[in-house]
């Protein structure tokens, strides 16, 4: 069984983490309002050389767009990990956006020296910023930041257009 379907069905001991709900473009804006606090609290944060706190806000701005892009299309995620995978499901492969966003979202699995994408970058950058010892730097913080600030735009021009509205890109 493939993890999405997993998500959807859940296990004996596991809940359903993705469940089909109504389309709300509320919550996704909503979301999408969270993801840009996110994003201010991240370049607060690196401006003032938090560099661990920047990460963790820009992941989660990332997060919160995924989770904006999902309501648009009826799911409710309740993980992390299987917000990445419907993302990556429903938008990737439909190709509704860009290959990299998938990147992005592929790379918050991964936790070592050679990511494969933004979001999960930022997670696993988050993880290695809130639990680990060592020092964060501007260069990793501002890489978060850049990609966190892409993904949120996309899914930003992608809900807008969803509800007809005249969304440029900047």
């Amino acid at each position: 069984m493939m993890p999405i379907e997993r998500c959807f069905e859940g296990a004996s001991n596991v809940p359903k983490r993705l469940l089909k709900v109504p389309e709300s473009p509320e919550k996704a804006e909503e979301h999408l309002e969270k993801a840009n606090r996110d994003l201010v609290a991240a370049k607060l944060m690196s401006d003032n050389k938090f560099f661990d706190w920047a990460i963790t806000c820009a992941y989660y701005a990332m997060y919160h767009a995924t989770m904006a892009s999902l309501w648009l299309i009826g799911i409710e995620a309740r993980s992390h990990e299987c917000a990445i995978a419907a993302f990556g499901a429903f938008y990737v492969k439909n190709q509704k956006v860009d290959k990299k966003y998938l990147e992005y979202a592929r790379r918050a699995k991964e936790l070592s020296g050679k990511y494969a994408d933004a979001l999960g970058y930022a997670k696993a950058e988050r993880i290695k910023a809130s639990y680990g010892l060592g020092e964060i730097t501007s260069q990793e913080a501002g890489r978060v930041l850049a990609e966190a600030r892409d993904f949120v735009a996309e899914i930003t021009h992608i809900t807008h257009e969803a509800r007809g509205f005249g969304y440029q890109r900047m």
